[in-house]
């Protein structure tokens, strides 16, 4: 039987000590969670019930950056774990299903096609990397640096990806944009050693615009560690960049955004030049992964196969747009980047 958000959210808060009652007010919600805003006279906090998975270990070590970020000298705000009755920070439902409880963070969510916006969250980007730097525990990252992408998505060879898309049943054009994904994939394997030897450390893994908190025109907040992992430094701009290159924005809007977003991120932290010079490498790896993962959930019945055919098209477009400015790229990068 099917526990509806209504009643999950009863059973977690009931294990909370808050005081009168508490109203739940529909978040927009992402692919791996399920988030709410929770209301009482005197306080507001957000609710993040995890669907895609139930390892405590996880969520523990999301937690951990977030006490050191909170107990360092970054100026922005991170999430603030609440604790329930048992003085924990991860709270179980009845289900297994598990949740955890933030004290909000007021503002709203920062505008892609706002440049003060995109600046300020390059800027912000570049100080949670400075702030990470020094992270250390004795916890093992959950997931594994992007350049390991050939040992995460083991057995799925192209013959795989291939005879799924097969059970999909695409036109011609949706399995040529595969093929293209997949030659990509190819040219990219004698890389990742090479990249290997960039600059390494934790990084947030998962950094976007609707994982950050902004007030008028500034970026006050960054939410969702939930992908924190030890990776290339570089690996961190590269994620939110890459974003840049959506088909509703024209190629001067594309360009204007790496380079806003580049100069923000330059002035909180400056990259080696080798750093700044793989990123377009490192948005490709960034498309494959994405690819890979909607091809797996796609096979797994999770989702429908419009989902992964949008997501083949956007690979397909962005990696065929990074190949074809790869070299205006790798200047603006060096120049706003680099050391």
């Amino acid at each position: 039987m099917t526990t509806s958000i209504d009643q999950l959210l009863i059973d977690i808060m009931k294990q909370y000590p808050i005081a009168g009652e508490w109203q739940a007010i529909d978040r927009e919600s992402g692919m791996n969670n399920t988030t709410r805003l929770i209301e009482t006279d005197t306080s507001r906090f957000a609710i993040r019930i995890y669907d895609n998975h139930q390892d405590r270990s996880i969520v523990k070590l999301e937690h951990e950056v977030l006490r050191y970020l909170s107990d360092s000298d970054f100026t922005l705000q991170v999430p603030v774990p609440v604790l329930n009755n048992a003085r924990e920070t991860v709270t179980a439902a009845s289900t297994g299903k598990l949740a955890s409880l933030f004290r909000y963070i007021d503002g709203s969510r920062p505008s892609s096609s706002n440049a003060e916006h995109i600046h300020s969250l390059g800027y912000a980007a570049g100080l949670l990397s400075r702030g990470l730097a020094n992270f250390e525990t004795t916890s093992e990252p959950q997931y594994k640096p992007y350049y390991e992408l050939m040992k995460s998505y083991e057995g799925w060879t192209d013959e795989k990806v291939l005879d799924t898309a097969a059970r999909c049943s695409y036109d011609s054009i949706v399995l040529d944009a595969i093929e293209r994904v997949l030659a990509m994939r190819s040219r990219l394997a004698p890389l990742l050693m090479e990249l290997n030897k960039l600059p390494h450390q934790w990084i947030h893994g998962d950094l976007n615009f609707s994982n950050a908190v902004a007030v008028d025109n500034e970026v006050v907040g960054i939410l969702d560690f939930e992908f924190c992992t030890i990776d290339l430094r570089a690996m961190e701009p590269s994620v939110v960049m890459v974003d840049f290159i959506h088909a509703s924005r024209t190629n001067e809007q594309r360009l204007k955004a790496f380079d806003t977003f580049a100069a923000g991120f330059g002035e909180a932290l400056r990259l080696t030049r080798s750093e700044a010079e793989a990123i377009p490498s490192l948005m490709k790896l960034r498309m494959l992964d994405v690819f890979l993962h909607f091809a797996i959930r796609c096979a797994d019945g999770l989702d429908a196969p419009e989902v992964w055919k949008g997501q083949i098209q956007h690979a397909d477009a962005v990696c065929q747009w990074i190949d074809e400015r790869h070299d205006e790229l790798v200047m603006l990068l060096r120049n706003r980047l680099g050391e």
